[in-house]
């Protein structure tokens, strides 16, 4: 990874599913290593939130990114998610991608219908209230 961005042919480097271990042993094992990653994708969500992880990963000058963001989420809490949602005039689903955002973190998506895509993209224009985010990470 660190020669194709010596040598121009990426701009940034990412990892995927890498642990806290993991990343520091990427840094302590191997002193040659200086390019560190920006992003490490992890299946971050409302129904996945491991303590600390944004932190820890903010910590070291990375970004989560998360993968998968609904699978797991829309199943299990889309009652919660829709009622929240009325409030704001959107979706479960962009109630749920909105916490991954208030959260310090991004997410990546696929959808084969652009509407889909579309919806998935219109998180920006409102904000949960700290007080929404917290009750959110507690489902």
């Amino acid at each position: 990874m660190e020669e194709m961005k010596i040598e121009g042919l990426v701009n940034s480097l990412a990892v995927s599913n890498f642990s806290p271990r993991q990343l520091d042993e990427l840094y302590i094992e191997n002193s040659s290593v200086s390019t560190k990653p920006v992003v490490n994708q992890l299946p971050y969500s409302i129904a996945n939130h491991p303590s600390r992880m944004i932190e820890y990963n903010r910590q070291r000058g990375i970004l989560v990114q998360s993968w998968s963001p609904l699978s797991t989420t829309l199943p299990k809490y889309k009652s919660s998610l829709e009622i929240l949602g009325k409030k704001y005039g959107k979706s479960a689903a962009q109630i749920a991608l909105r916490w991954i955002i208030e959260t310090g973190a991004s997410f990546c998506m696929q959808s084969k219908r652009k509407e889909h895509f579309k919806e998935d993209l219109d998180v920006f224009d409102f904000s949960l209230t700290e007080q929404e985010v917290a009750q959110l990470s507690q489902l």
